[in-house]
C-alpha cells in the first residue's frame, strides 16, 4: 500500500487544507470527560484515547431522519446537504463498523448519499481494557489513515488531497498499515454457531437477562446496531413527514405485533438475540460478525453486562 512518512506539523496543516471545503469532525474530549465528534481545528484537540459516545453512524444513519414529505399528492426529498463531511482521527474499530453498515444499507438512497459525501481520515487508537477487536484479514475502508509519522493512502479521493501537500511528504513506498490495525485483540469461539444454538436452554441468559434493565445504551452507542422504526407524521402545514428512527431490539415493543403478542416478551430472550446477531450477523448478512470489539457497550451498560464475557461463558469460561 502507498505510504509516506511527513514532517512535524504535518496534520495540522492537513487539516488546514480540509477545513475551506469540508465540514471536519474529530473524536474530541469534553470538560464533561464525554468524547464526541466535534469540530476541530488543531489536532492537538483531537482525543486518540477515547472512541466517541456516539459512533460514525449518526452521520450517515442519523437518529431522526425525515425520508420524505408530502403536499398535495406531491413527495419531495430533504435537499442533501452540499457541504461534504470530514471525519478525521477514526479509529480502525470504527472505521470497521462503517464498513459493515455499508452492506446494511448498499440500496438505501439516503445513506448512499450521506456516505459517499464522507471523507475518512483514520488514525492508530489506544485500546482500552474493554476492547476485544478481532483479527481482520482486510484493512478497514479508508480515505488517508495516519500512524506515527506516516501515512497510508486508501482511495483516489485521499490521493487527491494530497496533490497540495507533497512538500512534506517523503519519496512514497510501498508499506503495509501497521499490524496492530488487523492483528485484534480476541479471537472469537470458531464454532460461536453452533455454541449460541445449544444455549438456547441454559440459566446464562436467564442470570444475565435478568440483570439487564432494557435501557438500551448498548445498542445506541454500538456503532454498527441500525434497528429502525417508521413514523409518519402530519405538520401543522398540512405537510405530512415520514420519519426514520432508531429503535432498539431490547425494548419490549420492539418485537409486539399486532394482536398483542410478543416474539420476545422477556428480557433474557431479547438479550440472547440481540447478541446472537451481533456476533453472527442477521439476514442476508449471516456469518459476517457485525461486532468490532470496540467495547462501548460494557462501558456504558449501567449494571456491567459485557459481550465478551458472555462469549467466555458461552465457550466454556466463567459467568460474566
Amino acid at each position: 500500500m502507498r505510504s509516506w512518512a511527513f514532517q512535524a506539523g504535518f496534520e495540522d496543516r492537513l487539516l488546514q487544507s480540509l477545513r475551506g471545503d469540508y465540514r471536519v469532525l474529530a473524536p474530541v474530549r469534553g470538560t464533561d470527560g464525554v468524547v464526541r465528534l466535534q469540530p476541530v481545528r488543531s489536532w492537538a484537540e483531537l482525543s486518540p484515547a477515547g472512541l466517541p459516545l456516539i459512533p460514525l453512524k449518526k452521520v450517515v444513519f442519523p437518529p431522526h431522519d425525515v425520508l420524505w414529505t408530502l403536499m398535495e399528492y406531491e413527495y419531495r426529498e430533504p435537499a442533501p446537504s452540499s457541504v461534504p463531511v470530514a471525519l478525521v482521527g477514526i479509529a480502525p474499530c470504527d472505521l470497521y463498523a462503517l464498513a459493515y453498515l455499508d452492506l446494511v444499507f448498499a440500496d438505501d438512497p439516503h445513506y448512499q448519499r450521506r456516505r459517499q459525501n464522507l471523507l475518512l481520515i483514520g488514525s492508530n487508537c489506544r485500546p482500552t481494557p474493554e476492547c476485544f477487536c478481532p483479527p481482520r484479514r482486510e484493512p478497514p475502508p479508508f480515505d488517508l489513515f495516519l500512524a506515527a509519522d506516516r501515512l497510508w493512502v486508501g482511495s483516489a479521493w485521499g490521493a487527491g488531497l494530497l496533490t497540495a501537500l507533497q512538500a512534506e511528504l517523503s519519496s512514497p513506498g510501498d508499506l503495509p498499515l501497521p499490524a496492530e490495525i488487523t492483528d485484534g485483540q480476541q479471537q472469537v469461539p470458531e464454532n460461536l454457531e453452533q455454541l449460541f444454538t445449544a444455549s438456547a436452554g441454559l440459566p446464562l441468559w436467564r442470570e444475565v437477562g435478568e440483570r439487564c434493565v432494557s435501557c438500551g445504551a448498548c445498542s445506541a452507542v454500538c456503532p454498527t446496531c441500525y434497528c429502525y422504526e417508521m413514523s409518519d407524521e402530519a405538520l401543522p402545514d398540512g405537510r405530512v413527514a415520514r420519519r426514520r428512527e432508531w429503535d432498539n431490539c431490547f425494548f419490549r415493543n420492539h418485537a409486539l405485533v399486532a394482536g398483542g403478542q410478543n416474539f420476545r416478551p422477556t428480557r433474557a430472550e431479547r438479550l440472547r438475540f440481540r447478541f446472537e446477531h451481533k456476533m453472527l450477523g442477521f439476514g442476508a448478512l449471516r456469518g459476517i460478525s457485525a461486532c468490532v470489539g470496540c467495547g462501548r457497550c460494557a462501558r456504558a451498560c449501567p449494571v456491567d453486562i459485557d459481550i465478551s464475557a458472555v462469549l467466555a461463558a458461552l465457550a466454556g469460561g466463567n459467568k460474566p
